[in-house]
């Protein structure tokens, strides 16, 4: 990439020393949305670039399972998971906050969900000819299945 005279990305580098991401999505996810990385490309990536560690987070499940896995497989560098607490996992649901403590590497944080919240089902959409439509409207079992049993 070209960049005007007297510029560059080396302070920018800089600021990756030593640094923690705490909002990392790189482990699997739907066809819809497909991650650019998975989560041990991410940690070496994130450990090159001289980061001290990464959060992985990811809506549909717990991510402290993955996390001790990519720690044994990319060394000196520390990534972390836990939960966010979406309708996959019951919404808010106290057994699987405690199976999350005790889980794999142990979940380092606790989400309240935002995927599965009534606000976000009911906001989410496509572009169909050019205007927002939202999926409640396009697909009445959308409504029933994902909006009505929001937290």
């Amino acid at each position: 990439m070209m960049l005007p005279e007297g510029r560059s990305f080396e302070l920018s580098q800089g600021f990756l020393q030593g640094a923690i991401d705490i909002h990392v999505h790189a482990t699997p996810h739907l066809p819809s949305s497909p991650r650019r990385l998975d989560p041990i490309q991410a940690a070496i990536e994130a450990r090159d670039a001289g980061m001290q560690s990464i959060v992985l987070m990811d809506v549909f499940q717990m991510t402290n399972g993955v996390a001790w896995i990519v720690n044994r497989a990319v060394p000196d560098f520390k990534v972390f998971g836990g939960l966010i607490l979406n309708t996959a996992y019951g919404g808010l649901n106290p057994r699987a906050v405690k199976t999350a403590i005790r889980y794999g590497a142990g979940a380092k944080f606790i989400s309240f969900g935002a995927h599965s919240t009534y606000f976000q089902a009911s906001r989410e959409g496509r572009i169909v000819d050019g205007k927002f439509t939202p999926l409640k409207d396009l697909y009445p079992e959308f409504r029933k299945e994902e909006v009505d049993r929001a937290i």
